[in-house]
């Protein structure tokens, strides 16, 4: 199992079920990755908005709790997250870039955007976010 895959096992039953997947990975940034699929779209045959703020949220998260191999992994919790809508798609991929900007201990403050496979961007959000302990699963 290589380390994207291990850290997409402790991901959440949401994040699994709407398949977002983490394709880079270093310290304060994270790009994510989502296949559109036909559940994702609304009445008008686009991304849903609520898509666009999950994804947004996913990313922002994987780019404040990047660990390095052996460390101690990392959760949080979302306090804020204001996303503004640019434009929209109903096919392809969504394809994340998540940037932690700043914080300290406990809170931590993540920039992120989407877009699509021409590079359009459509979406973009600014996150605040609080570390918090990893639960035993056991």
């Amino acid at each position: 199992m290589n380390r994207f895959e291990s850290v997409t096992q402790t991901m959440t039953g949401f994040n699994r079920m709407m398949d977002f997947r983490l394709v880079g990975w270093e310290p304060d940034l994270s790009k994510t990755f989502a296949t559109i699929t036909p559940d994702m779209l609304n009445s008008q045959g686009i991304v849903h908005g609520g898509v666009y703020c999950a994804f947004l949220d996913f990313t922002c998260g994987m780019a404040g709790v990047y660990h390095a191999e052996g460390e101690e992994p990392r959760t949080c919790m979302t306090l804020s997250l204001t996303t503004n809508f640019v434009a929209s798609t109903g096919t392809g991929a969504l394809h994340g870039t998540g940037r932690r900007i700043g914080g300290g201990r406990s809170i931590f403050y993540v920039e992120s955007e989407i877009r699509d496979d021409e590079n359009r961007l459509l979406a973009t959000s600014l996150g605040t976010f609080k570390y918090t302990r990893t639960k035993d699963k056991t």
